[in-house]
């Protein structure tokens, strides 16, 4: 047998044509793959980012049976009259620069393993070279560049002839037509990245279009270019034990409107660590990519919302969603490669106002979203102004100052980290956060001071106060309100405590009144 192992070395002058001819499988021509980067942009993108990671040495280990397109192998390959191998390529990049030996035998590529785990942060991730000459680029997991960090990631064991590493990033992977289109792939990814924070089954590409196809199809399941219907990918993702969320975005709207609409439901989801599989309308045809992460700036990028604080809508206030400051997300687009970039100007012909729907794979019990959760807490606002100002200010119930709301969704443990690590939290309000009995999930929409807030300083604290909501509640038949803080930074003028905390249990409603009213940071693990 052969030696299933070849070390080399990568330079940025290594073209991906003449690397992907090197590694590809035996038996398996990869020769017409690529034109330059043309006809396979994947894997032309993956190579660019490995090399601007500060790749050194790869790693090429063969005689890998991939569980995804081992799924794949056996709903469609498998049945063709010309043999395709099952098996397929796993390369392995590492920013350790040392001698490559004259031949990679077993002790070589022991002792540069070795080496490699003895440089903490050496080991950058890996790419699965599936035998397919259309869609070669198959799971993948690499780190992300620093200038596009996701938020939705989580770390990976790799493990390697007995050596432990780890990769933190969003896992990628090419669309295989023949098994699974955009949609698919995109769900493929979303779900990776989330199953093993909400311990659900990995499912493969190939096992997923015979989900979604299930009860609802108007053509054969394989082969598979023709496509998913919102409907059918409903239906994979809640095969899989999700439960997913459709937000559809309304078609008449001015451009910026409609930009601002798509940001505003999806942030919310993606600073709390949940992919966003977002269906875009292009000119060539429908298309599917998963957001992953955001791109925010130092300056407002979109307008104030006004709301009604109540259901017949008499009163108003006006505040800013934190999604005002993002200028762009950061996406996993099949077609062109990870970590790319979604904006308002097209970025490899595709941009956030061909949006036209999202699906959040929820987990299950999250019955209140992310945009009741802003109302809810609009409402709870109004109620402690009323409490705080209401002895001092007479009519006042309104904040004085124009604030942010950020709103993401915890885990009940995350958000007592968070008050046990704010020194700035008075002392009965870090004991009450840490002992209230609480649900799994929570939203909590937290709430800043407008002219502090820059979320593209993560150095700054602006928090004056924050909503804590019951996420599994009924949004309209049942209450959700579990905490609600403010400080007096909302009311310059008042002569109130510092700062007023109002709770609602089993018992009834309670608040109490304390001092320090410093600027907090915000949750930034909510998983």
């Amino acid at each position: 047998m052969a030696f299933r192992y070849k070390l080399r070395s990568i330079t940025p002058q290594d073209d991906p044509r003449t690397l992907l001819q090197e590694i590809h499988p035996p038996g398996n021509s990869f020769g017409e793959v690529l034109s330059g980067e043309s006809k396979a942009p994947q894997w032309g993108a993956v190579i660019s980012l490995l090399k601007y990671l500060g790749a050194k040495r790869l790693l090429i280990q063969y005689g890998i049976r991939d569980p995804d397109f081992l799924e794949e192998h056996q709903a469609f390959y498998a049945k063709q009259h010309r043999p395709v191998t099952r098996k397929c390529v796993r390369i392995h990049a590492f920013s350790l620069d040392i001698p490559i030996p004259e031949k990679s035998d077993e002790t070589a590529v022991l002792a540069f393993l070795d080496a490699a785990k003895a440089q903490d942060g050496s080991y950058i991730g890996f790419v699965t070279v599936r035998p397919l000459r259309h869609a070669p680029v198959g799971a993948t997991i690499i780190s992300p560049p620093a200038s596009r960090m996701p938020t939705a990631q989580d770390a990976f064991p790799v493990h390697i002839a007995g050596i432990e590493f780890s990769v933190t990033g969003t896992p990628f992977l090419q669309q295989d037509n023949a098994v699974g289109a955009c949609a698919q792939a995109s769900i493929w990814m979303a779900l990776r990245t989330i199953r093993r924070r909400q311990g659900n089954v990995a499912y493969s590409p190939a096992e997923l279009t015979v989900a979604a196809t299930r009860y609802i199809s108007s053509d054969r399941t394989f082969p598979g270019r023709a496509g998913l219907t919102v409907e059918q990918m409903l239906e994979a993702i809640r095969f899989a034990g999700h439960d997913p969320l459709h937000l559809a975005i309304r078609n008449q709207l001015t451009d910026e409107e409609q930009i601002q609409s798509v940001l505003r439901q999806a942030v919310p989801y993606i600073e709390s660590g949940l992919p966003v599989i977002m269906g875009l309308k292009h000119a060539n045809g429908g298309h599917a990519v998963v957001a992953i992460g955001l791109q925010n700036s130092s300056a407002q990028q979109h307008q104030e919302v006004v709301t009604p604080t109540q259901d017949d809508g008499a009163t108003q206030i006006t505040y800013t969603p934190s999604s005002a400051w993002t200028s762009a997300l950061v996406i996993h687009n099949d077609n062109t490669g990870p970590y790319q970039k979604l904006g308002s100007a097209p970025d490899g012909n595709y941009k956030l106002l061909q949006t036209v729907s999202l699906i959040v794979p929820l987990p299950d019990g999250i019955y209140t979203t992310a945009g009741e959760a802003e109302v809810l807490a609009i409402r709870a606002i109004v109620r402690l102004a009323a409490i705080f100002s209401g002895g001092t200010i007479g009519t006042l119930t309104l904040p004085e100052v124009p604030f942010v709301l950020r709103t993401i969704l915890s885990t009940r443990h995350r958000f007592r980290e968070w008050a046990k690590d704010d020194a700035t939290l008075a002392p009965e309000i870090v004991a009450r956060y840490r002992t209230h009995e609480l649900p799994e999930h929570m939203w909590v929409i937290e709430i800043h001071d407008k002219a502090v807030f820059n979320p593209g300083d993560p150095s700054r604290v602006s928090r004056v106060g924050e909503i804590v909501l019951d996420a599994s509640a009924d949004s309209v038949h049942a209450d959700a309100l579990i905490f609600g803080r403010v400080t007096s930074k909302l009311w310059p003028s008042a002569k109130a405590s510092a700062a007023l905390l109002m709770w609602e249990d089993d018992q009834g409603v309670g608040a109490i009144g304390t001092a320090g009213s410093d600027f907090g940071r915000s949750l930034l693990k909510p998983w």
